[in-house]
């Protein structure tokens, strides 16, 4: 007689067993973890990337027509040098560059302001008016806060 053998639960077509669990599981861990597998996939490109380009062979260098070395050149003789110059001078003349280039701002600045003072005049009045205005010693911008200069003077 034919025993009968006992069959499990789990082991019928119906059974689903705990895969669904599993994959709600991994299902949650993706939409939960996403920008952790997103790095891991770029970090896992980038290093293939780099494999291939150093495994690559090198390019072969460009050949080309060399180029002619230049004809040597001639110096001009140069005259020794004179004696080294002083600092104080350069400092003098860097000072005085400095005070020609204020004086000819405050003189533009004047001319403006004359300009502006007297609009119906024309421009070869204005410029007598400019002239003599310098010629006296005036300039708004110059002599005013300037404390060599004596402010006698209505300016």
């Amino acid at each position: 007689m034919a025993s009968k053998r006992r069959r499990s639960r789990s082991a019928g077509a119906g059974a689903l067993g705990c895969g669904p669990l599993f994959a709600l599981i991994v299902l949650v861990l993706l939409i939960q973890y996403w920008w952790v597998i997103l790095i891991a996939l770029g970090v896992v490109a980038l290093t293939v990337v780099l494999v291939r380009v150093a495994a690559a062979p090198p390019r072969p260098p460009k050949v080309g027509a060399p180029k002619p070395a230049p004809p040597p050149q001639r110096r001009p003789v140069m005259q020794p040098a004179g004696p080294a110059a002083v600092v104080d001078d350069f400092a003098d003349k860097m000072r005085a560059a400095k005070h020609v280039r204020r004086i000819r701002d405050m003189q533009e600045w004047d001319s403006e302001w004359i300009r502006l003072a007297n609009p119906g005049k024309s421009n070869r009045e204005l410029n007598e008016i400019a002239n003599g205005h310098f010629a006296r010693g005036r300039s708004i911008g110059v002599n005013y806060g300037d404390p060599s200069v004596p402010r006698s003077r209505a300016a």
